[in-house]
């Protein structure tokens, strides 16, 4: 057998490889179990588009046609497998249904018709091709991918624009949870997408078929981001559900002055913002109320979501002690983590947005 290796075989090839290897380890992690395995089998997924394409422009193909319509096409399932990936990463209760089946009725089409005609001659499958394959279901096929990823992303995206919020309504110390990592990877596959439809324009109505191949570089591009960002990624540690998702600042404008005083009384008096792991949950707890009521009373008292209202005592509390020459006795990131912050990145960060500058730039002043 002989390989034409140019370039893109070889990013294809590493491509295969680091999605075959990631898949494998992502299968067995004890780590976000149900989670992992979506993110192995849609990494799997992709991998095998792109083995077509390896296999094709190496020249495999033409050595071996009996290799062609090989069942290593579920493009269909990359769209689904995203927004289930997005889905069961921010909520360690997600549970999988019957009903998530229907996401997958397309794959099991695709799927059908290559096994059916991976088996068949090799004469059946050069009238296939030509017959029906390339002027028909082949365009169904590329362009319907295209379809449902960008449905998909759409999806997964207000998914994810709803879970950034509603931790922000939960949670005072958001650090990991935020997954911006999973945001960058949704960023990535829409660039896929504008490519795709562009090369499909190209092929539909140019007859550049194969002439150029973008979205598969893309792919590979996303392997690549998926499996290192993927396998980073520690346990998930919330439980998101969207029917729960707190009320938006803006959205209420009639607090109750008791609530609103007993919340405040929580924070002054008692300080739970010290605490750097704070829960909306663990301070409704503490002032025997409904969560609910609590984050609709300080979205309406105070215009902001329960994460900011807790980092803006912190930052109080560091601005105080910095003034009272605490910085003699201890580092700023000691103040800073007795001060409720739990990582010396978030601190800065928060400070930052708070003040309009670094906490060093503000000891100087």
């Amino acid at each position: 057998m002989k390989i034409n290796f140019d370039l893109n075989v070889i990013v294809y090839f590493a491509a295969i490889s680091v999605g075959i290897y990631t898949s494998l380890l992502l299968w067995f992690s004890s780590k976000n179990r149900f989670a992992n395995k979506v993110l192995s089998v849609l990494i799997l997924s992709i991998s095998g588009w792109v083995i077509d394409a390896f296999l094709r422009t190496s020249g495999i193909y033409r050595q071996y046609p009996s290799l062609y319509f090989l069942p290593i096409y579920y493009s269909f399932s990359f769209g689904p497998l995203i927004f289930l990936y997005v889905r069961s990463i921010t909520n360690k209760e997600f549970k999988f249904s019957r009903f998530e089946l229907l996401h997958f009725i397309p794959l099991l089409i695709q799927s059908s018709f290559y096994l059916f005609a991976c088996f068949q001659s090799y004469q059946f499958k050069y009238d296939l091709w030509f017959r029906v394959h390339q002027p028909y279901t082949y365009r169904i096929e590329y362009d319907g991918t295209w379809l449902s990823l960008v449905i998909y992303i759409i999806l997964s995206f207000r998914y994810f624009t709803k879970y950034q919020s509603w931790l922000a309504n939960n949670y005072s110390n958001l650090s990991r949870k935020l997954l911006n990592w999973l945001k960058f990877s949704l960023l990535t596959l829409i660039l896929v997408c504008i490519a795709w439809l562009f090369e499909a324009f190209l092929r539909d109505f140019r007859n550049t078929y194969y002439q150029y191949d973008f979205s598969t570089n893309l792919l590979c591009i996303v392997i690549y981001c998926m499996a290192v960002l993927g396998m980073q990624e520690a346990d998930t540690l919330v439980e998101f559900k969207v029917e729960n998702i707190a009320d938006k600042p803006g959205l209420v404008n009639k607090p109750d002055e008791a609530v609103i005083q007993l919340i405040d009384q929580a924070m002054t008096r008692h300080q739970l913002y010290l605490n750097p792991e704070l829960t909306l949950a663990e301070l409704a707890d503490f002032l025997n109320l409904p969560a609910k009521t609590i984050s609709y009373n300080i979205n309406a008292g105070f215009n902001k979501p329960f994460n900011t209202y807790v980092n803006a005592f912190r930052v109080e509390e560091v601005k105080r002690r910095l003034l009272t020459a605490d910085l003699g006795k201890f580092t700023l990131l000691g103040i800073a983590l007795d001060s409720g912050f739990n990582s010396k990145t978030s601190f800065n960060r928060i400070f930052k947005e708070f003040t309009g500058s670094s906490p060093s730039d503000f000891i100087k002043k």
